[in-house]
């Protein structure tokens, strides 16, 4: 974790955000947290997120969970990209920025201008990256097709392995393909500004939804081209992972259990009471336990069933067996291995109060700031005068039509 003193990794990078929801908002962030400037550009209504449910709310503004997620540390500015002034601040915006991170539909982009090929050649220098369900080129049939994370986690098969004690698929209930484009994103800016670096040039980046899922069902795809049509009908609906292995009922809850090894599994009949079942002919195999799975699946609930999680962590971690109590979100921000960690940080909503977030899991942020949430064109101002606009421009900028119209009320 770097020192106060030390320089963060980003400081000196110049990031313009045109984004909404999760996917481009979080890389953003992330690259915030690391020290990079980030400019949030949003319509003058706000982005999709900052209206989303549950909201908190102080006068004429408002702070969404939603939105509080995956913008801390960043400045806003609204802009009306339909009019000639707000594409011309945009513009000046661009000019000076390395990088250039979006989500918003290449269709959209283009009405406004803002098209990742117009852009790359208009600058040269600037990191184009843009997030979309299935790609903003190259994608045939599947191009300009609405993308949400789930839709993307479905086509990569990832969800297919989702699957509850039945075999049948279950949706993780989480946006984990925005996070993994987001996370895809971010890594991606990294290396091109090591390109932009050495060489001056930038690029467009093209992430998807889809393809960012495939990474996290990497070992699944080589295992299903390996095993032979026994194999699988063997593997049961756990695909390989292990039996027992996954989620079982306690007393008060759920824990997360996995048996993987047929030595593994041995301990865990130790722990359990049933010794004579490590070298049962049914079980001793992970294949003959697969085969069985139903039985095993019987055995390990009516252990589990009767003890409470703290109970079974207890006995499995004696057992040197994989597991932990399925935590509720309000249990994960208060779990104890977190705070030792200091998993979480403060962030204030911009609203005088406060959220408990996770921090970027690199380490790379300073620990003795406390990152705000900025309210909608809080900082238009501030920008404007950077990027040297004086009193007059502001006024003809806003006469026409830049930051919307003039009744157009920030939230």
């Amino acid at each position: 974790m770097p020192q106060p003193s030390e320089a963060l990794p980003l400081e000196g990078i110049k990031v313009v955000e045109l984004s909404h929801l999760i996917a481009a908002p979080y890389a953003g962030m992330l690259m915030a947290d690391e020290g990079a400037e980030v400019i949030k550009v949003e319509p003058p209504q706000g982005e999709l997120a900052r209206s989303r449910e549950p909201t908190r709310k102080l006068g004429p503004h408002r702070v969404s969970g939603h939105f509080g997620g995956h913008n801390r540390g960043k400045r806003s500015i609204a802009l009306n990209l339909k009019a000639e002034g707000g594409r011309e601040v945009m513009r000046k915006l661009l000019s000076e920025a390395n990088a250039f991170i979006t989500n918003v539909r290449p269709g959209a982009l283009a009405r406004l201008g803002l098209h990742p090929d117009t852009l790359h050649q208009e600058f040269p220098h600037l990191i184009v990256v843009i997030i979309t369900g299935f790609g903003y080129r190259n994608a045939g049939e599947y191009e300009g097709r609405a993308g949400l994370a789930m839709i993307g986690e479905a086509l990569s098969g990832s969800t297919s392995l989702t699957r509850d004690h039945q075999g049948n698929p279950v949706w993780c209930g989480f946006a984990l393909g925005d996070v993994a484009a987001g996370m895809t994103a971010h890594a991606a800016i990294l290396l091109a500004l090591r390109q932009q670096e050495r060489t001056g040039k930038g690029k467009v980046i093209d992430v998807t939804l889809a393809e960012s899922m495939l990474p996290m069902v990497i070992s699944a795809m080589a295992r299903v081209q390996i095993a032979d049509e026994d194999a699988k009908k063997a593997a049961g609906p756990n695909n390989y992972h292990g039996v027992p292995y996954g989620s079982f009922r306690a007393k008060d809850g759920y824990i997360n259990l996995g048996v993987n090894n047929d030595k593994m599994w041995r301990q865990f009949c130790e722990a359990i009471g049933r010794p004579e079942l490590g070298d049962d002919p049914r079980y001793a195999l992970y294949m003959d336990r697969a085969a069985n799975m139903a039985e095993v699946l019987k055995i390990t609930e009516d252990f589990t069933t009767a003890h409470t999680r703290a109970e079974l962590t207890r006995i499995f971690e004696q057992a040197d067996i994989p597991v932990a109590p399925i935590l509720s979100i309000q249990e994960a921000l208060d779990n104890d291995y977190f705070a030792l960690r200091k998993s979480f940080r403060m962030v204030d909503d911009g609203l005088g109060g406060e959220l408990k977030l996770p921090i970027d899991p690199t380490h790379f942020y300073d620990p003795d700031t406390r990152p705000v949430l900025p309210r909608l064109d809080q900082h238009r101002e501030e920008i404007l005068r950077q990027y040297g606009y004086g009193e007059a421009e502001m006024a003809r900028l806003a006469e026409e039509g830049a930051f919307g119209a003039p009744d157009v009320a920030t939230a």
